[in-house]
């Protein structure tokens, strides 16, 4: 049964959860694109006394999203970024690593001949691995949240019963971010997919995690709100591709 309490003390709650979730983990560096996702992670990680080194990634020749809300958390939360550049020299090399790392048969799930995974998993693949060279103890992630907060379109319309079910069978779904991670071997820390955080948001009145103006993850655009984020609280989801500019990369029969 839903907890029926207003969303701005839902959000509270929420946020004190992932500040002990981050805080177990203790990430030195942060996969940080500047959307929803990522942001809630770095204020919580911020709330917790950690202070993350933020790695982005952008295609030199696509139309990077990210950048800009990346180079405002810099300078608001005093963190380090480190930019990395994916460019037309290594991307045969990235994809062969990516296919290798997720596997054959996670490559190609939209049917589209595996440009959609490419386009995202090479972005996740170079933070992880660029993360691990540098010798980051562990890295933090916002793996889950679109599964785990209502993030994608089609969950938009779904009943409140439809909802929950569909959290608790994506939220147990394959990440790539985790596969590549293991792949690279690097520590990878994803706290909003944290059963903690899971069981919380399976007891959310429907209207926290989506609103009248239907979009999803309003109760994490909650927590960012409280803390004067208005800009990336109010972003509209962008993928990995998107955000980086890899979307360039291919063309995928779902772009139209």
């Amino acid at each position: 049964m839903s907890l029926r309490m207003p969303c701005d003390i839902l959000a509270r709650n929420l946020l004190e959860t992932l500040i002990k979730t981050v805080d177990e983990c203790s990430c030195d560096c942060i996969a940080l694109s500047g959307g929803i996702d990522t942001t809630t992670i770095l204020l919580a990680a911020v709330l917790a006394g950690l202070k993350p080194r933020g790695y982005v990634v952008f295609y030199k020749h696509g139309l990077p999203k990210d950048l800009y809300y990346v180079n405002q958390l810099s300078k608001l939360f005093n963190i380090d970024i480190k930019y990395l550049i994916i460019d037309l020299s290594n991307i045969k090399d990235l994809v062969i690593n990516v296919t290798k790392c997720i596997g054959e048969e996670n490559l190609d799930t939209h049917r589209d001949g595996g440009c959609v995974e490419i386009r995202n998993d090479i972005v996740f693949y170079t933070v992880l691995k660029q993360a691990k060279d540098d010798g980051c103890k562990c890295i933090f992630t916002g793996t889950g949240g679109d599964e785990v907060f209502a993030g994608y379109s089609f969950m938009l319309n779904l009943t409140e019963n439809e909802l929950i079910e569909a959290i608790k069978k994506l939220s147990k779904g394959i990440f790539s971010e985790v596969l590549i991670a293991n792949c690279v071997n690097i520590k990878i820390c994803t706290p909003l997919s944290d059963p903690r955080i899971i069981d919380i948001v399976e007891n959310i009145p429907i209207d926290c995690l989506r609103s009248q103006l239907m979009r999803g993850k309003e109760i994490l655009r909650y927590i960012l709100s409280m803390y004067g984020l208005h800009t990336i609280a109010d972003r509209m989801k962008i993928p990995a591709e998107g955000g980086a500019g890899t979307k360039d990369i291919c063309k995928s029969i779902l772009d139209d």
